[in-house]
């Protein structure tokens, strides 16, 4: 249930930021077509790059990223962080598990799910926390279905 509510409040944030992406994009093709003189010359190359930046990130498949995350559902591994990164179609996180069985279990599962390639970058068990946990951080790619 916590992995549903992150994963919700993370979707929340990245609906947002596309929102604002969607914005900041209309606004470059509004100011770039309206400052265009009437000979027709070239757009500011800072100005197409950005909209090329937006136009990408607002294709990513979002929604089909945090549903494939969704779907591999433990209660032995809580996550705490999803980083994700638009223009290489990776994923950062960062999660809890209650064992190192359990951390390796999720890699496992993530790599079934649409995340062909996960790593496991650093882990630590948590000595001070009741039941150390380990903490860890992984990367992956996914593919959109």
């Amino acid at each position: 249930m916590r992995e549903a509510a992150l994963a919700g409040a993370q979707f929340r944030s990245a609906h947002a930021e596309r929102l604002e992406q969607e914005t900041a994009l209309s606004a470059i093709s509004g100011h770039s077509q309206a400052s265009l003189p009437a000979s027709g010359s070239a757009i500011d190359p800072r100005a197409a790059k950005a909209a090329a930046g937006v136009a990408r990130d607002l294709q990513v498949p979002w929604s089909e990223m945090l549903s494939a995350l969704e779907g591999v559902r433990t209660r032995e591994v809580a996550l705490l962080a999803v980083e994700p990164s638009a223009t290489h179609h990776n994923i950062r996180i960062t999660a809890e598990a209650k064992n190192t069985d359990a951390m390796l279990d999720y890699v496992d599962a993530l790599r079934g799910q649409s995340f062909p390639d996960v790593s496991l970058s650093s882990h630590q068990v948590q000595a001070q926390t009741p039941g150390n946990p380990v903490r860890f951080v992984m990367q992956a790619r996914w593919r959109a279905q």
